[in-house]
């Protein structure tokens, strides 16, 4: 053997197979199956359509409400949203209440958008329990109460009493009219005229009776006396001593008109 001939190469190695998972072509479809898993679970990263469970289930991305339009309509809020209360309507002008009765009063001045306070007009500061038993005589407005509605001040009488000149006065009654020479029938029309709720006739004579229709009869007294002055009148009765058509009267009441004969 030649010392300088080259040494014979060893042998290759034998190749050694490849477990089936490892192999370059199983390993290329994975990675695809993988890639395209991805895509169907999470979906397209680019936003896209038909990526995702999104896309499996409605084909997009989840819609997202509308923003309200930036036109609004505008309304007028109510005083009970706002908290501001709301202003009283304007009242009528204030009705004339002047000789109604108290109760009359106070509904025509509500129906107007008034208020009602009262006072007694006389001299006698009575306070008003009933309003049907007064009526007004003075009206003046009284400003308002709290900013709400407006107030009239009505002074106020008894509905049989008149009115005082002013208010705030005495009232001034009717006087006694002096009906002594009338006949009984135009006495009882003066008598009337001033509100005297009744007369009482009687005969001047104790010795003449008085009959049942004494019309033709005249008056020779009176009582209350010419003058004086009636309060409530209404109530009040006139005494009056009547003498017969032919007869004169005497000079005080309760003669004789046939003297009795001196024994």
């Amino acid at each position: 053997m030649d010392p300088y001939s080259p040494a014979p190469s060893p042998p290759s190695p034998q190749p050694v197979a490849r477990p089936w998972w490892r192999r370059p072509g199983f390993v290329a479809m994975g990675v695809l199956l993988v890639f395209g898993g991805g895509l169907l679970l999470f979906g397209d990263p680019s936003g896209g359509p038909g990526g995702g469970v999104a896309g499996a289930k409605g084909g997009g991305r989840p819609e997202v409400p509308a923003a309200p339009s930036s036109v609004a309509t505008t309304s007028t809020p109510s005083p009970a949203s706002t908290g501001t209360p709301s202003a009283s309507p304007t009242p009528a002008e204030p009705p004339e209440l002047v000789g109604k009765v108290l109760k009359e009063a106070r509904g025509l001045a509500d129906g107007a958008g008034y208020d009602v306070v009262t006072h007694d007009a006389s001299d006698r500061d009575d306070g008003q329990w009933d309003a049907d038993g007064w009526k007004v005589c003075f009206q003046t407005a009284a400003g308002q109460r709290g900013g709400g509605r407006p107030v009239l001040d009505l002074g106020v009488v008894r509905v049989e009493s008149p009115c005082p000149a002013a208010d705030g006065e005495a009232v001034s009654w009717p006087s006694m009219p002096g009906v002594a020479g009338a006949d009984f029938v135009r006495a009882g029309e003066m008598l009337e005229a001033v509100g005297v709720g009744k007369v009482r006739p009687e005969s001047v004579y104790t010795d003449v009776t008085l009959p049942a229709d004494p019309s033709a009869w005249r008056v020779c007294f009176q009582d209350p006396a010419p003058g004086k002055e009636i309060e409530n009148p209404q109530y009040a009765t006139a005494y009056l001593k009547l003498a017969p058509p032919d007869a004169a009267c005497p000079e005080e009441p309760y003669a004789r008109l046939r003297p009795e004969p001196t024994p």
